[in-house]
Formats: C-alpha cells, sequence, structure tokens
C-alpha cells in the first residue's frame, strides 16, 4: 500500500475483505486503530466482527466512546456492535441511563431488550420491548423478538396489541412484513389456532423464498466434492500445533437441538459456552469455495502444507478464545460445522464432535417455522429442505464412517427424554466426569443470539401436540418432497 491517508486505507481494507485476504484486512485495521485523528470508527468495527476480530472491534468501539460527543443513534450503534462483539452486559451498562430518562426512543428498548434476552434476563427483555413496542407498534423485528419469549396464550393483551399492529403495518418494507408474519404465526400457535397460524407461516416463507439464493444441485455438488476429496490419500496432512484442550464440535442441522446441546455442555467446569462463531469460516476466508471443497488437492499443491494449517489451526483457537473466554476446552457448533468437518478434524486431530440428530421431518417444521437472520436460504419451501436435509445427512454418514472414533452420535429425542443419561454418555465420550449442573442449562448467562434464545432458557418441556398434528399440510408437502422427490441427494 501507497497511500497513507485513511481514506484511502478504508478502500483498501473493504477491497482485502472481498477478495479474501484477511491478513491484509487486519493489519489495515490495527493500523486505523493506531491513528489518533478523529474519525468514525464503527464502520471499522463492524468490518472486525466480520472477520472474526473482536478484541480489535473492541478497541475500536473503546476508542469510538473517548469522543467527547456522541449522538443517541451513534450510541446505540456503538451498543449494538459490542453485543456482537461478545459483550451484550456492556451494552446493556451503556444504553441503560437513556433509559433511565424515559426518553421517547423505541430504538433504546430493542436494543436493551436483544441484549437482556442473550444474557438470559429474559423477563426484563420482554420487558423492555414491550416499551418500545409501546413507542413503535410498526416494528415487525421488536414483536418477532418479543414473540420468541411470550406465551401470548397467556398475555392477552400483547396478543391484542400484536393482532391490532399486524392489520395496520403489512404493507411497509417487505421485511418489516415478514417479521410481522412470523409474530402472528407464533401468537397463534400459543393460542391453539393452528390453521391460522399455518396461514401466517405460509405468508412469510413466501416473501422469504422470493428472496432466497439456495441452488440444490450447487450444493449437490459441494457435497460431492467434500466426500470425494477427504477420501483422497494425502500424506501433508500434519502440522505441529497441538491444543492443550482440543476444542468439541457440535455438529447437526439447525434447530436439531445444537443450542440446547451447546448451553448444556456449556455450563460444565471444563468446557467453554458454546457460540456460534466464524472461526473456521474465518480461519478458511482465504479460500475460495472449491478450495474448501478439495481442500486436500489444495494441500497436496501448497508450498507449505505444514505452515498453512499451522496458522489456520493458531487462528481459530485465539479467535474463538476471543468470542468464548475462558479456561475450558472450546465448544464449537458454529453454522455449516458439518460440511467443513474435515478441515476442522484435520486441524485439531485430538478433538472429539457430538452429532444431534433429530427426526428429519420435525426437523424440516422447526426449520420453516424459523424465520432465520441469514444463512439458511433453504428453508422457506420444503423442496429445498428436504434437499438440504438429505444431502446433510449424506454428508454426515460420511463423516460417521471416516471417523467413527471422533463422532459420538445422540438423539434429540433422548436429550429432552432421558437428558441426564445422554449426557453422562457425552461426557464419557469427552473423557470427562458428568456435572450435575449441565442439567440446569437455562440457568446458563452464556450469550445466545440463535432462534432458539427463548427456548435455551427455561427448562425442557413437549409441546401439548405433536407438530404433525398441528400442521398437517406442512407434513403433506414434506412427505411427498422427501419420498417422491428426485432432486438432489435422492
Amino acid at each position: 500500500m501507497t497511500q497513507a491517508h485513511p481514506l484511502y486505507q478504508t478502500d483498501d481494507l473493504m477491497a482485502a475483505v472481498r477478495a479474501g485476504r484477511r491478513a491484509e484486512a487486519q493489519a489495515i485495521l490495527q493500523y486505523l486503530a493506531g491513528l489518533s485523528e478523529p474519525q468514525n470508527k464503527l464502520p471499522l468495527a463492524a468490518v472486525a466482527i466480520g472477520i472474526g476480530e473482536l478484541a480489535l472491534a473492541r478497541l475500536l468501539l473503546d476508542q469510538f466512546r473517548q469522543r467527547k460527543e456522541m449522538t443517541l443513534n451513534e450510541l446505540l450503534q456503538c451498543a449494538g456492535l459490542y453485543a456482537e462483539a461478545g459483550q451484550p452486559d456492556l451494552a446493556i451498562q451503556l444504553v441503560q441511563p437513556q433509559a433511565q430518562q424515559g426518553l421517547p426512543y423505541p430504538g433504546i428498548y430493542h436494543l436493551l431488550g436483544t441484549a437482556k434476552s442473550q444474557t438470559g434476563a429474559i423477563a426484563a427483555a420482554v420487558t423492555e420491548l414491550k416499551k418500545a413496542l409501546s413507542l413503535s407498534p410498526q416494528s415487525g423485528i421488536s414483536w418477532l423478538t418479543l414473540a420468541s419469549m411470550v406465551n401470548f396464550a397467556k398475555d392477552e393483551q400483547a396478543f391484542s396489541r400484536l393482532s391490532a399492529a399486524y392489520q395496520q403495518h403489512l404493507q411497509p418494507a417487505q421485511a418489516e412484513a415478514r417479521h410481522f408474519h412470523y409474530a402472528m404465526a407464533k401468537a397463534w400457535d400459543d393460542r391453539g389456532d393452528y390453521q391460522q397460524a399455518w396461514q401466517c407461516y405460509q405468508q412469510g416463507a413466501a416473501l422469504a423464498a422470493a428472496q432466497s439464493r439456495y441452488q440444490p444441485a450447487e450444493h449437490q455438488q459441494f457435497v460431492q466434492q467434500l466426500m470425494a476429496d477427504s477420501q483422497w490419500p494425502n500424506p501433508k496432512r500434519q502440522h505441529r500445533v497441538v491444543a492443550a484442550k482440543p476444542p468439541v464440535a457440535i455438529l447437526g442441522v439447525p434447530r436439531s437441538g445444537t443450542t440446547l446441546l451447546g448451553q448444556m455442555l456449556g455450563c460444565h467446569s471444563a468446557l467453554n459456552a458454546a457460540a456460534e462463531h466464524p472461526a473456521l469460516a474465518v480461519s478458511c476466508m482465504h479460500l475460495s469455495r472449491s478450495q474448501l471443497s478439495q481442500f486436500n488437492q489444495y494441500l497436496a499443491v501448497h508450498g507449505a502444507p505444514g505452515a498453512a494449517l499451522e496458522h489456520m489451526a493458531a487462528l481459530y483457537l485465539r479467535l474463538a478464545g476471543e468470542r468464548t473466554p475462558g479456561q475450558g476446552a472450546i465448544v464449537d457448533k458454529a453454522l455449516n460445522l458439518t460440511q467443513y468437518f474435515d478441515i476442522w478434524a484435520t486441524l485439531f486431530p485430538q478433538g472429539k464432535a457430538i452429532y444431534i440428530r433429530r427426526d428429519d421431518a420435525e426437523t424440516a417444521w422447526s426449520c420453516y417455522k424459523t424465520n432465520f437472520r441469514q444463512q439458511a436460504d433453504w428453508s422457506w419451501r420444503a423442496d429445498d429442505i428436504a434437499s438440504y436435509l438429505r444431502l446433510e445427512r449424506q454428508l454426515m454418514q460420511h463423516w460417521l464412517a471416516l471417523y467413527p472414533e471422533r463422532i459420538l452420535t445422540v438423539d434429540y429425542a433422548d436429550l429432552l427424554n432421558s437428558p441426564e443419561q445422554t449426557l453422562r454418555r457425552i461426557c464419557q465420550h469427552l473423557q470427562l466426569p458428568f456435572e450435575p449442573a449441565m442439567l440446569s442449562f437455562y440457568q446458563n448467562r452464556a450469550p445466545v443470539q440463535t432462534a432458539s434464545v427463548g427456548q435455551v432458557h427455561q427448562p425442557l418441556f413437549t409441546p401439548p401436540r405433536p407438530a404433525a398434528e398441528r400442521y398437517p399440510e406442512f407434513f403433506r408437502q414434506w412427505q411427498l418432497a422427501w419420498h417422491m422427490g428426485q432432486g438432489p441427494g435422492a
């Protein structure tokens, strides 16, 4: 880089991120963090979070806070980034004074509600979200967030207010309408009107599906390349990084119980709480998609494969440690970890994994009814869900055959119905003593940023009626897609 002006450095930063040159992006961020002249470092902190550099992001945010004045919007942006960087308690601390002043600004209370929910303070989160909605009833995202934490059968006032807002605010931005549909569906489900709920779920999913970029054929090709490449003999898969406490991987598709299991394991004194941190994805950021799916072939032509593996392993441990600080072994439940398990297993040859398996139809329904924020474009149509789950199951069978001693399979139903027995099996696999604290997982205050935030902060429960009885039309669609479809992976 020949230019020293911050403006040019910022342009270089974004070019490096787009090109996957992570080390260069990190170096530019560190340079910009070292500049003493005033500048808006909020966008830089957001980039740092995106490449997994949470400590650097927090430094940039700390520097931004040192400015003499911040607008309310800047304060909220800063607090929101602290929460994304794994510090929801600090986000709450920053914004609470504004709430105590009673400022009539809905963003204050929405942020507080979201951050408090991440820490497990569900009752306080509900109170804050209701304040936000009293000021801005048209906020679909606030209603959706609240819906994950309340039972509308028991909160008549909240149901009435949501119903009124739902009728009035379906025409604005598409994203808001989508949030409203999912929030209203959850409300009808709570109240036992499953026909009304089904209609709302369909409307929300249709809006999301219109923007889906999921390509089943591309996914099939990727999975086939992964399986073929992992069986390719490669003596160069060696490196010298040895984790003193090898990480633990939780494998499974979304909504199969991975967050629940992560919360349980996070209560063990020898383990760090699970998180959907992007440590592996960031460690592989310099690789193209074809290099990811053909990693062994990439190593075979690499000039220094051992050094490459050592760099990736060391980077993973550092970044994951920033997301889940502590003395225990890292528990990783990152989305799509299944697809990159061969790389993870190569980086950590002593690492163990737990594969949590749930009934395919139940998983399909749980995915369909969840308004995922990102990385789940396959979850809006029954045929896409069938294609995705079929390929993921095929891939997991491949890993189980390739790594039989390193992966323990547990059933989600067993985790619900026999949690202590199942957790004892897991602890034995991990060579750890069972600790009763794992059964009180709902008291775990480690930040949760997934769609399961409301569920994992309450004791285990079983719905009064099976989903197949409540939503027969979806399950008819699912059965047709799963058994009669001739799509990828069939």
